[in-house]
């Protein structure tokens, strides 16, 4: 049976082929950098409902107050039956059903909710008319991250990762909000690994006084 051909809306491969379970991890440093510079009050609930292995749930729990607040798991169909309400979401959703995943944290974020999709995300007529045109639960902040990191990759535990040929940003929605999106920029280029990072042995550190045990 031939395989289907389908729109890449993730990373690209070496291949330049989609996963087929539509699994992409996020680096680590992908996540700190955008809650360094978006506000949630660490105090209050949070769900991270399509968790995978736990790159981005555990990143949340690094920076909540408590870890039982962050509720994580990675049944991304179940999240859009989902029932019950939390202050944020924020996820990296399977992007074959993203726009469900928007559709459904609307109803289930009481304050605001993120999504990390690829930047081509805002365009489309039917995204314009059912999730952009939206006045009461509008998209607020759109962060763009200057160079483009390759999700897919096995994760380092730096946060470092190559770069691909997808432009990723984070998209914010906020309960309430009815103007127009303000558009800003994440400066990830620390974090891209360079010819150096990838010589050295994950752990080293340039300092000359490190030891390795």
């Amino acid at each position: 049976m031939p395989k289907k051909k389908g729109k890449n809306f993730s990373a690209n491969n070496a291949s330049g082929k989609r996963k087929k379970s539509d699994f992409y991890e996020t680096p680590y440093t992908l996540t700190r950098k955008f809650l360094d510079v978006e506000e949630f009050n660490k105090e209050l609930s949070v769900c991270e409902p399509a968790c995978g292995a736990g790159a981005i749930s555990g990143v949340l729990k690094e920076y909540w107050e408590d870890d039982e607040l962050v509720t994580a798991y990675d049944r991304e169909t179940n999240f859009l039956w989902e029932m019950g309400e939390y202050e944020y979401v924020i996820t990296n959703p399977p992007f074959s059903i993203a726009f469900e995943f928007i559709q459904r944290a609307k109803l289930v974020a009481k304050n605001k909710f993120a999504l990390l999709l690829p930047l081509s995300y805002l365009h489309g007529k039917k995204r314009y008319d059912e999730i952009y045109s939206d006045r009461n639960y509008g998209l607020k902040k759109v962060y763009v991250f200057t160079r483009y990191p390759m999700l897919g990759d096995k994760l380092r535990e730096d946060g470092k990762y190559n770069t691909g040929m997808m432009v990723y940003a984070w998209f914010v929605w906020e309960n309430g909000y009815s103007g127009q999106p303000i558009v800003d920029w994440i400066d990830n280029n620390e974090d891209v690994l360079s010819k150096k990072d990838m010589e050295k042995p994950e752990g080293l550190t340039d300092n000359p006084l490190s030891v390795i045990l």
